[in-house]
């Protein structure tokens, strides 16, 4: 059987594998990304409804620091679909509790970026095809992991072997790379799917982020490029989202607003909706021998505060820092540990982010009238509070 070999294989070219890679492309390290997608599809530079994909994410300016330094978000910029946003209006729908925050507490410019995840995924593989020491194996199955002493024997279903150094898990919340290095999860459903598609709204989003808290779960109404439209994430129970996608468009726009309650724009169109499942997982462990775990494959949380991508960009500039660090001393840079170093670093960070979230899950879907009476009188005692409100905005912008 016949086999090549690479420093580094990172198995994912999602938006934090192709991050890390770009992170440790400093080190010249031979690294080689697999994936199983058969290639990479532009995202769409038309301007009409169905042109906006259904998945975007909300990048924190500690995010796009990052994309910066690895000399993607500048690429992104210039394709004109990023919305920015100064605000974001909270609010309980049972009640009369209310969060406004703005960008100008904080003395920025912007609280983050709505972008759609094909544009992030376009910069950085167009970086990546101008980087010598990266390559992308696209339509690439992961089989099996063999770690011996000397190397890890990445096998995939077809195709030659590969040995490397260290193998980054970066494949998602149902990674393979994961199961194949038998590294253990705790996870659990949350009994929810949530709708994602695009609006038009009237007026304008005037650039701000809305979310409502309903008991069935939170919606969000997220700013795109174009000042008329907006993405949404509508979280519902498992036996009503159903419903909601089978609606047709004027019962689903009705719905949508009554949802809104009156604050923000009216939604009055929306693109053909997307379903996907609720869950939350955490990998008892991020490492097992010359194999690590970043992004969703590490940790997957429930998406009510738009932050699960900025955790994987943390983890993915965390570890290339570490092992970028132990390379340059002449060190084992894929020793455990320099791996727990990272480990150590990242998984306080994600533990504490997924107990928050779970708590406004629990808090925002308690039907108890005393739970509905704290929650709103905890969020307008927030908004009124210089020092909470401050703190809840850096928690939010990274």
């Amino acid at each position: 059987m016949s086999y090549k070999e690479a420093d580094i294989v990172i198995v994912g070219a999602g938006v934090v594998g192709l991050s890390a890679a770009l992170a440790l492309a400093a080190t010249k390290l031979n690294i080689l990304v697999l994936d199983a997608q058969a290639s990479h599809a532009p995202p769409s530079s038309g301007r009409d409804l169905p042109d906006w994909a259904r998945r975007v994410t909300a990048l924190t300016p500690a995010s796009t620091q990052f994309l910066s330094k690895i000399d993607a978000w500048q690429a992104m910029s210039d394709g004109g679909r990023i919305g920015p946003y100064t605000d974001m209006v909270v609010w309980d729908s049972e009640g009369t509790g209310l969060i406004e925050f703005d960008a100008q507490s904080l003395s920025l410019d912007v609280l983050g970026y709505i972008v759609e995840s094909t544009v992030t995924t376009d910069a950085l593989v167009n970086r990546v095809n101008q980087t010598p020491n990266i390559t992308i194996q696209w339509d690439t199955w992961l089989a099996q992991l063999d770690f011996t002493e000397a190397y890890v024997n990445v096998v995939p279903r077809e195709g030659d072997e590969i040995h490397a150094q260290l193998v980054v898990g970066a494949d998602g919340g149902r990674s393979v790379s994961r199961e194949l290095a038998g590294i253990r999860t705790r996870q659990w459903s949350y009994g929810q799917k949530a709708i994602v598609a695009t609006v038009r709204v009237d007026p304008g989003h005037s650039s701000a982020c809305w979310q409502a808290f309903l008991p069935t779960g939170p919606l969000a109404l997220l700013p795109l490029a174009d000042t008329d439209l907006c993405s949404i994430v509508w979280s519902l129970d498992d036996s009503e989202a159903q419903t909601w996608i089978d609606a047709d468009d004027r019962a689903f726009l009705k719905g949508l607003n009554a949802a809104l309650s009156g604050r923000g724009p009216s939604v009055t169109e929306v693109s053909e909706r997307q379903l996907f499942p609720l869950v939350q997982c955490h990998a008892v462990d991020y490492l097992s021998d010359r194999f690590v775990l970043i992004g969703d494959a590490a940790h997957a949380i429930h998406p009510l505060a738009g932050q699960g991508i900025n955790l994987g960009l943390s983890d993915a500039q965390i570890l290339a820092g570490e092992v970028s660090y132990a390379h340059k001393r002449g060190a084992t840079w894929w020793a455990p540990s320099v791996l727990k170093r990272y480990e150590r670093q990242r998984k306080g960070d994600n533990l504490a982010m997924m107990a928050t979230m779970q708590a406004f899950k629990w808090g925002f879907g308690s039907r108890n009238p005393a739970v509905t009476m704290l929650r709103n009188a905890g969020l307008s005692a927030v908004d009124v509070l210089p020092r909470a409100k401050r703190w809840f905005i850096q928690q939010a912008v990274g």
